[in-house]
């Protein structure tokens, strides 16, 4: 009899850590920087400062927008530091806009595994509301790469220029589908992010 009670303890412990154990693991995520801009937005492609960004202690990594960091440039509080980064095996895209005096944290959050759905760029313009607009369609696929399941666009004059050249705010618009369906599609003004992100949600629940 206390055998066999013994027996049915022993059972349930170990099924208990079974149930436990088969919870989703957090998968364990890599940043890496893809891009950094820092200036003014006159300055264009003159902007990218991906050479001058290290991380050496490894990632998560601070990204201070002080212009003493980026050899030859003005201190002028309009700069923008923009960075933008990558998380493996996620496949997400990131990215920060800040401004002078202030840093990008560059870092993978955690957390559980949603459906991974593909984000493909339908088109993307970029411009004044009411004035003139450019396709920037592949500078965006460009940002967003293939296979991607998140993608933070930051929209800025550093990388889609001014059309206008006009200093009036310039706003991106992006339409895009998560495996191969049509989205709402995302817009931000200019100096934010446009968070293209395919979770529904039933994959928050």
């Amino acid at each position: 009899m206390v055998l066999g009670r013994l027996l049915f303890a022993a059972a349930l412990f170990i099924g208990t850590a079974v149930a436990c154990n088969s919870a989703p693991k957090v998968p364990v995520s890599t940043a890496a920087l893809q891009k950094a801009y820092w200036g003014l937005p006159t300055e264009g492609p003159a902007a990218d400062v991906t050479s001058q960004v290290t991380c050496p202690n490894g990632y998560p990594c601070d990204v201070f927008a002080n212009a003493a960091n980026y050899a030859g440039s003005k201190s002028d509080l309009n700069n923008r530091l923009t960075v933008i980064w990558t998380c493996r095996p996620q496949n997400f895209v990131l990215s920060e806009v800040v401004a002078s005096g202030l840093k990008v944290r560059m870092d993978c959050i955690g957390g559980l595994p949603l459906v991974p759905r593909r984000i493909d760029i339908l088109e993307a313009s970029w411009g004044a509301p009411n004035g003139q607009t450019v396709d920037v369609t592949q500078s965006v696929r460009d940002i967003c790469g293939t296979g991607s399941s998140r993608c933070q666009v930051p929209a800025i004059a550093q990388i889609f220029g001014r059309p206008d050249r006009i200093a009036t705010v310039k706003t991106l618009r992006i339409r895009y589908t998560c495996n191969g369906q049509t989205t709402p599609g995302q817009q931000a003004v200019e100096n934010s992010v446009a968070d293209l992100r395919c979770e529904r949600g039933a994959d928050l629940n």
